[in-house]
């Protein structure tokens, strides 16, 4: 083998090992945001993350120095001499599990995730897109968080998708073709994006879908407590034929929940949080259910909610996916995740602060009688975007042939 072949194949291997390297890393990671850990902790643990991978060339470099991958024989030296030590073995160790996550478990999860088929509940799916920056300019910038990275080329945080979904769901009471739902999640009012912004997507909202029989708004409303008299004013102006629900995200908790409940209830919403209530949609007895946690405990618990009626539910994250298949929830409304915010072409989603990583991480999933959508949310304490629209969604159930 001459020195090119051989140097060309220890970069390949190189840098597929640290693709490995990478995604081991943003999988603890994923997984910590999940949680609820201290924000300080996560945020220590997310600059760590960041370093860790970077500095992944430092690691091999300080047990494999880089002169000595010149040559076939040079290398082969090198790797004794790295065996001969506990540190060495433990590096290579490492490495050989970086490099089959970066050849094998990675490629296999994208492949798998592009040939995944649409699940049999979504009958139709159309979106519109409005430029809300073009429009605004300046104005859609606001002064908050993340004002600099608002700003940012390519960024497309005031490009909002209007997603129209059209599910026909395994079991639908009889009167219920056709029912709507508008469904908004994690708008984060922090300053940035403007209030003017969101007028203007509230006031697309109400001219697009003037009407809707239900408005299920799924947590994660405030970034500081000067914004909580953001939420009765924008959020206020929807009103469901047949009733209007919320609950609370991770980041309410952080900012006076009470206070946050209480303006939704002022607004016109029933709060579920971690417990379920019967109602009547068009006549019909359901049992509408809120999940808050691991933020907000304990969970709901609904030994004692009928069994014989249709349930929907509300959660922030998507992770309670197979809680809500053990307890018979028929359609489930998620946020949380926004889809990743940075979507790589032909890899999608990088940071999905989830347990099951990337799985749920935008669309609709459906498993056991259960439907969930996940929406991408509408704005984020971090106001950057890439190849992630933001996005607001209006869902039509249709009886299922």
């Amino acid at each position: 083998m001459s020195v090119a072949v051989y140097a060309a194949l220890i970069s390949i291997l190189f840098a597929v090992s640290w693709v490995g390297h990478a995604f081991l890393w943003t999988t603890v990671l994923n997984y910590l945001y999940a949680r609820p850990y201290p924000k300080v902790l996560l945020k220590l643990w997310r600059l760590a993350t960041g370093i860790g991978i970077l500095c992944f060339p430092l690691l091999l470099g300080s047990a494999i120095p880089p002169s000595s991958l010149g040559s076939p024989n040079s290398a082969e030296t090198s790797l004794i001499q790295l065996l001969d030590g506990v540190c060495g073995r433990a590096v290579v160790v490492y490495w050989s599990l970086c490099l089959i996550i970066g050849a094998v478990v990675y490629p296999a999860l994208n492949v798998y995730r592009a040939l995944r088929k649409p699940p049999a509940a979504l009958v139709s799916e159309r979106t519109q897109t409005r430029d809300f920056g073009t429009e605004l300019g300046a104005a859609a910038v606001g002064n908050g968080l993340g004002l600099l990275a608002a700003k940012l080329p390519f960024n497309c945080i005031f490009r909002v998708d209007f997603t129209e979904l059209t599910l026909a769901l395994p079991i639908l009471p009889p009167g219920w073709d056709g029912l709507t739902i508008l469904h908004l999640t994690d708008v984060h009012f922090h300053g940035t994006p403007s209030r003017a912004f969101f007028e203007c997507v509230f006031a697309e909202v109400e001219r697009r879908w003037p009407k809707n029989d239900l408005v299920c708004l799924t947590g994660d409303f405030v970034d500081t407590d000067e914004h909580h008299a953001w939420i009765g004013p924008l959020l206020g102006r929807f009103r469901g034929a047949e009733g209007n629900f919320a609950i609370l995200g991770n980041h309410d908790a952080n900012h006076n929940p009470e206070r946050i409940r209480q303006s939704l209830t002022d607004a016109g919403y029933r709060v579920l949080g971690n417990s379920w209530c019967e109602i009547k949609i068009r006549g019909v007895r359901c049992v509408a259910v809120g999940h808050e946690g691991p933020w907000f405990a304990p969970p709901p618990e609904l030994d004692e909610a009928p069994a014989d009626v249709f349930r929907l539910g509300l959660s922030h994250t998507p992770d309670h996916f197979y809680w809500g298949r053990s307890n018979r929830i028929n359609l489930m409304l998620c946020g949380h995740v926004h889809g990743g915010q940075i979507r790589l072409p032909a890899i999608g989603s990088i940071f999905v602060p989830s347990v099951y990583g990337r799985r749920f991480d935008m669309g609709v999933f459906e498993g056991n009688g259960t439907t969930m959508v996940v929406g991408r949310g509408l704005s984020g304490k971090e106001p950057l975007r890439f190849r992630c629209h933001p996005q607001v969604l209006r869902i039509t159930l249709k009886t299922r042939d």
